[in-house]
């Protein structure tokens, strides 16, 4: 055989390797079963490798309620609300629903919102004594307390449901037995619209990634609705410096431009500077009940004081609204539950372990009472912008001295046109 011809195949092997090396590869992979994606690292990778899974409810999934305060009254609200949430999102994972009042509901409430999901629902009876001036409470200066903040237009500051709405949503709930067996829960309210398709489970989210609350939108409330709020949480702070989470990042909420002292804010985190009354909307939130309630869980006790024997068990949050409630802010003032779950989770929450909900497409409706201009909320930024902007204008006829001398802020009578 030539020594050219035995050179030639000994080139043609050499070549020919590497290629049926690359067909055996190809081949043997094209046979492996498919590898899964990396495990998400943030959680936009979660809801991109999560959304429009087929959902089996038979398999692990978090312990979580859809929970809704409403009243019979509010049927054809709430079923607008079911109706939007029930086609987005639960009619692929049935999560129950579950209905609180503080009286029964009628037989037509429970047949219509029972008809208009999949899921279990339940019904529930709020306690009176979570739904009543409670025995510390001077009613003389309640009363007098309704008609001051509904003569100076704190919106439902007048009404006595309001209050106690406000009081229920901020201490009780997570309370009720009926949320014994639940980690989560996701706050629906009557009138309100889901848009858009929900392709993920929220509840996965926040038990992959450890989140205690989420929201959709941050609004300012009215600053004259809760002149003691912060005053009484800073003191609460004061004497619980422990019960500040140590990833905790409240400064968002502060202003710290304000007056007060630069080195004092920087060295405690802007805690003594002034609340900016900015606050997560909280008719849309979605949260873990345990964050609220701590350790103990559900409790049919109606009295949850500073003097429980379980105190060493109970939630920051808990001990928190405790020592709101026991200066009367709700029913002397209007205390919220959105500002009081704003500052809560701010301070006693890791800054991570709050997610915004930006891509829920989500609208509650305001009263027609409530859809012209307004009144500026916010303090700080009221100042700020009636030095700065042209259109923000007076009422005919205000005085600020007035306001002042019956005890409002001085900064009622300032309406932003448009």
């Amino acid at each position: 055989m030539p020594r050219w011809f035995r050179l030639l195949m000994a080139l043609v092997c050499a070549l020919e390797l590497p290629i049926c090396l690359y067909l055996t590869g190809a081949l043997l992979s094209a046979n492996d079963p498919p590898q899964p994606p990396p495990p998400p690292h943030t959680p936009h990778e979660w809801i991109r490798q999560n959304s429009f899974l087929p959902n089996d409810i038979r398999t692990h999934r978090p312990r979580a309620a859809l929970i809704s305060l409403v009243r019979s009254s509010e049927l054809a609200g709430i079923l607008q609300s079911m109706s939007q949430l029930e086609r987005h999102f639960n009619r692929h994972h049935k999560y129950p629903w579950h209905f609180f009042s503080e009286t029964p509901f009628t037989p037509s409430f429970i047949n219509a919102t029972s008809s208009a999901t999949d899921a279990p629902t339940s019904y529930h009876l709020i306690p009176h004594a979570h739904w009543s001036i409670p025995d510390f409470i001077d009613r003389d200066r309640f009363m007098q307390s309704l008609d001051y903040v509904g003569a100076i237009g704190v919106g439902k500051g007048h009404m006595v449901s309001y209050r106690h709405m406000c009081r229920w949503n901020s201490r009780f709930f997570y309370h009720h037995p009926a949320l014994r067996d639940y980690d989560y829960y996701w706050r629906v309210e009557p009138d309100v619209h889901f848009f858009c398709t929900i392709p993920y489970d929220p509840f996965a989210l926040f038990a992959h990634f450890g989140f205690v609350y989420g929201f959709n939108m941050a609004i300012l409330e009215d600053a004259r609705s809760f002149p003691s709020l912060w005053p009484a949480t800073r003191a609460f702070v004061a004497d619980n410096p422990h019960l500040l989470h140590p990833d905790a990042d409240p400064t968002w909420l502060f202003d710290l431009d304000s007056e007060s002292d630069s080195s004092t804010s920087s060295s405690s985190g802007g805690i003594d500077s002034i609340y900016n009354n900015c606050q997560f909307f909280s008719n849309f939130e979605i949260g873990d009940l345990r964050f609220f309630r701590g350790n103990h869980g559900s409790s049919d006790d109606h009295d949850l004081g500073q003097d429980s024997p379980d105190i060493r068990m109970r939630s920051p949050h808990d001990l928190y609204v405790d020592h709101l409630d026991r200066l009367g802010g709700f029913f002397y003032e209007r205390f919220g539950d959105a500002p009081i779950h704003t500052l809560s989770v701010s301070l006693f929450a890791p800054r991570d372990r709050i997610w915004w909900f930006g891509d829920i497409g989500y609208q509650h409706d305001k009263p027609p009472a409530e859809t012209g201009g307004y009144v500026l909320a916010d303090v700080v930024g009221r100042e700020s912008l009636k030095t700065r902007n042209s259109w923000l204008e007076k009422k005919v006829g205000w005085d600020r001295d007035v306001e002042l001398a019956w005890g409002g802020d001085g900064y009622g009578g300032y309406v932003r046109q448009g």
